[in-house]
């Protein structure tokens, strides 16, 4: 018998042009996918069973005429189209009718015929009946005046015959006898007649059961596909019923139940094309469209999985000309478990990757991206003839176990081997972080960030790093690779081996990866790799991660921008002054908290104290390292290398750099550098010490050991050991050395200030005049056109940061006092302005939120009092017209010589500054003319104060000599409060009395 090979559809769409290799010998058969899509049908109720009469033989294959196959499809109610079977390849098709039957039509697709009553249950009976299903068939007669049409018989199981089945349910009618008939036709004829009895299907007398049996035939270009997607959402699973298979990734499908006609693209894929439809003008004769390499065999490994089969079709989008795209997911085994048609068709080889419509689906796309690899490396079905272009990245297999000792940048670390103890520069699989600065550029958004995420959770902490690929970046690498080289800092030109990895650290549930922590954090971007690059074992997490962030708008995903690094930095050259000038502040500040940025010998490290905003050199005091040797370069003479210089350097970095550290500031050297203490929490390390301790250090010669004794003993231990640099030392014969003496006196620290509020007589604010922060943060302030922002609607508490409107209609930097919240749409708070140190009640219209940036700056108005003075307070006589000299000789902006006398710790004023204010000085105030008496003296010279004598350190300072001069001239001249005689004692442990004001009224 000759079967006829299937007939080819054709398509509007052209999705590109293939070629081809031999198909794989795994693909499926019609007959495999019989057995993978069993269908249960059930007749109509009351339908008789098949009466097998004079059924044929049990093995009916056998025998003349009797062929196999596997119905692929159902055209109506009488005809099908059978498959042979075959093992490989595209298998030859039949179009077969049922001999003797007569089923009613179904309708033009166009909606210009209307279906018969029945016509499409016919069908749907006929097509769960036997779609997918192994048959014999037979044909019975051919009629030449039908082009050819075959009739013939159809088994299922060798025993039931189809067409009777068809009789039996009322959904086809027999043929009267005469001329050429089915061998069959007695059993047809009695399965009419119980039909006819029982009035099922055609047979019904009920015209409400006949009208409803016409289907409502709607065209497919009614159909709009964006309307659909929007009514229904996407990523919204619906079922359909594939009717034509149009080439490997183009379906036409019945939308079920509504039984609307669509057109359907598969998401993520494009496979060949069967050749475009010739123009209905097109000239007669005219040569058919050819298919593209592959095409056939793509539309058959679709045709065997989906055709006439319920599909489920997850919704995506819609395609440039509006067509449907969704996932389609057909039923596999008995389970009837979804199998996703466009990761096997790329699995095959038969389609290829579509961006366009993969971006629609990013949950998705990276499980397909993976399948058209795979396929790729096989060299199967489209990729049979494929050449890997040349590449810059290589596969690397190598995994080990190590400590975090670097964090160079958000995507980089150095990792110290665990078992060969050599830092590995390890740069995170697949993704990109912001750039750090350099001496040329600035740091992109968010590059700071990302670098103290992993900081924070990896330095010093084991970790598993699973070395990945290679990538050769500059030089002669590629493109691609050069523009990677650029991204991450490499010197343009320069060729470089980059090892990237995956790391991972923590166990348990704890357990995490860090390209993957950055990614949900929103501080990192995927790299979309080619298809021929490596890339991480984890990238199906990795864009998960991103997507999450993405979805919650984290970090660069967000509409806020990044923090902008506001940082003074008090390291670089020529900074010295300025290091000086903040000295005050970290004094006052007690214990620090900082961060080692870079460690630039062994005993002086840059370290980032994030509370005060700043950037500085510091250096254990009084230990002294060996000296790293350097050539004579401009005129300097070469510096000879010292033992144990670079075993120091290894000693430090590995315990401090990039560390939590906490600093107590004790001086500041003449270049700049800060001289204190430096304390590692996590590892309870005094640096100082352990460099003394491990022989890696000596004390200075200058240093007065008495105030650190720990660091005595600690140096006097490696010493009596012979550590390191001790191991040549003797000592000596004769007596021991005396100590240096260490003097601690002098007229004590001078600071030019600028006085910004007078409280009382004694007692004001003050701001460093040589501070830049003060000048930066009204530059701020102004910057920020905050008369323009809506008002704060959240209810401030006590304590919180805040910007006010003061009386001068400017707005300064302050700190809530008290809340006046009696009606809470009209709030007033009690605010403390803490640049300037004066107060005031402002309306919540006044009050905005504070940048986090200004925030993070210290306030910059300091406490003070006048040294070794005494004066009335304002509810007392003579106390305003003392504050009011007091005003008069410090005000107008002018700037003050102060000399530091004492330091009082006072509560402080702005809870949240409460570290940088509690520190309350006691100061001389001159004027700066030369020889002009302290403003202590004229205050006490007018009788408007008198003395207050200190006891023990001060005692002898000649700035108290001259207040006592002052006092003595005033008691003299019966002045002031001596007008009536001596107005108590000058001792302040004695204290002492001044009259009230004779008249009570409300004070300014």
């Amino acid at each position: 018998l000759h079967l006829v090979h299937a007939r080819q559809g054709n398509s509007s769409f052209s999705l590109g042009s293939t070629g081809l290799g031999a198909r794989p010998a795994d693909s499926p058969t019609p007959h495999h996918q019989a057995q993978v899509h069993p269908t249960s049908v059930r007749a109509p109720e009351g339908s008789p069973t098949p009466i097998p009469t004079h059924p044929p033989p049990s093995d009916m294959a056998g025998q003349q005429g009797w062929l196999r196959g596997v119905v692929k499809e159902v055209l109506s109610g009488d005809t099908l189209v059978v498959a042979g079977a075959v093992k490989s390849g595209i298998p030859p098709e039949k179009r077969l009718t049922l001999a003797s039957l007569i089923a009613p039509r179904l309708g033009r697709r166009d909606g210009s015929t209307p279906d018969e009553p029945f016509a499409w249950d016919a069908r749907e009976f006929l097509r769960k009946l036997t779609v997918g299903k192994p048959v014999v068939f037979r044909v019975e007669y051919t009629l030449d005046q039908s082009a050819g049409r075959e009739f013939g018989s159809v088994f299922l199981n060798e025993r039931d015959n189809v067409a009777v089945a068809v009789v039996a349910a009322g959904y086809a009618k027999v043929r009267p006898a005469g001329g050429q008939q089915s061998a069959f036709y007695e059993n047809l004829a009695r399965a009419q007649e119980q039909a006819e009895a029982k009035a099922l299907g055609l047979w019904t007398k009920d015209a409400a059961a006949l009208e409803a049996a016409v289907r409502d035939v709607t065209s497919s270009d009614a159909f709009d596909a964006a309307s659909f997607l929007a009514a229904t959402g996407k990523g919204k699973p619906v079922q359909a019923l594939v009717e034509a298979v149009i080439s490997g990734s183009m379906l036409r499908a019945t939308l079920l139940p509504s039984l609307q006609p669509v057109a359907v693209m598969v998401a993520g894929v494009a496979a060949p094309s069967m050749g475009k439809r010739p123009d209905a003008d097109a000239a007669e004769g005219a040569a058919a469209p050819q298919p593209e390499a592959g095409a056939r065999e793509a539309k058959h490994f679709t045709e065997v999985r989906t055709l006439q089969r319920e599909v489920k079709l997850t919704l995506e989008g819609v395609s440039q000309f509006g067509v449907l795209v969704a996932s389609v997911s057909y039923p596999v085994g008995e389970s009837g478990q979804g199998e996703d048609l466009a990761s096997g068709l790329l699995q095959a080889g038969l389609a290829r990757g579509a961006e366009w419509s993969l971006n629609m689906m990013p949950g998705a796309a990276f499980h397909l991206r993976e399948a058209e690899r795979a396929a790729r490396q096989a060299r199967v079905g489209v990729w049979h003839a494929y050449v890997p272009p040349p590449t810059a990245s290589a596969k690397l297999s190598d995994d080990f176990q190590g400590t975090v000792t670097e964090v160079v940048s958000g995507d980089c670390l150095m990792v110290r081997d665990a078992a060969s103890g050599v830092e590995r520069r390890v740069t995170l699989s697949s993704i990109r972080t912001p750039r750090m600065g350099g001496r040329d550029r600035a740091p992109e958004a968010w590059a700071a960030e990302a670098r103290e995420l992993l900081r924070s959770r990896l330095i010093g902490r084991p970790v598993r790093v699973s070395m990945e690929y290679t990538r050769r970046v500059g030089g002669g690498a590629t493109d691609a690779a050069a523009a990677i080289a650029a991204v991450r800092g490499a010197p343009a030109g320069e060729e470089r081996l980059m090892a990237f990895g995956s790391v991972l650290s923590g166990e348990g549930e704890a357990r995490f990866n860090a390209a993957e922590l950055l990614l949900q954090r929103g501080l990192a971007q995927l790299v979309r790799h080619r298809a021929e690059e490596e890339r991480s074992a984890h990238y199906a997490a990795l864009v998960a991660a991103e997507e999450a962030a993405k979805a919650a708008k984290r970090a660069q995903w967000g509409a806020r921008e990044a923090p902008a690094p506001r940082v003074n930095d008090l390291s670089a050259p020529g900074a010295a002054q300025r290091a000086r000038a903040h000295l005050p502040f970290l004094q006052r500040a007690g214990k620090v908290r900082g961060v080692v940025e870079h460690v630039l010998s062994a005993n002086r490290l840059k370290v980032s104290v994030a509370k005060e905003g700043v950037t500085l050199a510091f250096s254990p005091s009084g230990v002294r390292c060996p000296a790293r040797g350097q050539a004579a370069s401009a005129g300097r003479a070469a510096v000879p290398e010292e033992p144990y210089w670079a075993e120091a350097l290894a000693f430090v970095r590995d315990r401090v750099l990039q560390r939590d550290v906490v600093l107590e500031v004790e001086g500041v050297d003449r270049i700049g550098t800060f001289l204190g203490t430096l304390h590692v929490p996590a590892g309870k390390l005094d640096l100082g010490a352990a460099l003394l301790a491990a022989g890696l250090a000596k004390l200075h010669p200058s240093f007065d050991a008495s105030r650190h004794p720990e660091l005595a003993a600690a140096e006097e231990a490696a010493r009596s050991k012979k550590l390191k640099v001790w191991e040549k030392y003797e000592a000596p014969v004769t007596g021991a050395a005396e100590a240096d003496e260490a003097g601690a006196g002098g007229q004590g620290e001078t600071l030019e200030v600028v006085v910004t509020e007078v409280q009382d007589a004694t007692s004001f604010y003050f701001q460093n005049a040589a501070e830049p922060r003060v000048t930066w943060i009204a530059d701020e302030l102004a910057a920020l056109d905050l008369g323009a922002t809506p008002p704060q609607t959240a209810l401030l508490r006590a304590g919180d940061k805040c910007v006010a409107r003061y009386e001068d209609g400017q707005w300064y930097r302050a700190s809530v006092e008290r809340v006046h919240a009696a009606d809470p749409t009209a709030p007033e708070y009690d605010v403390y302005f803490v640049d300037f140190g004066n107060r005031q009640r402002a309306k919540g219209a006044a009050v905005r939120p504070m940048d986090a940036a200004l925030a993070a700056v210290a306030p910059q108005a300091t406490p003070a009092t006048l040294a070794f003075v005494k004066a009335p307070g304002l509810d007392d006589e003579y106390g305003v017209d003392a504050a009011s000299m007091l005003a008069e000789l410090v005000g107008s902006g002018a700037k003050l010589s102060a000399v530091v006398e004492s330091r009082e710790r006072v509560q402080a004023a702005g809870k949240q500054w409460a570290a940088q204010a509690a520190v309350k000085l006691h100061l001389t105030l001159r004027s700066g003319a030369e020889g002009e008496s302290s403003v202590n003296a004229k205050l006490v010279a007018a009788g408007l104060a008198r003395l207050a004598a200190p006891k023990g350190r001060g005692s002898s300072s000649p700035a108290l000599e001259e207040v006592r001069a002052a006092q003595d001239q005033a008691r003299r001249s019966r002045v002031g409060l001596w007008r009536y005689g001596d107005p108590g004692s000058d001792s302040e442990e004695e204290g002492g009395s001044y009259p009230k004001l004779r008249s009570a009224g409300p004070r300014r």
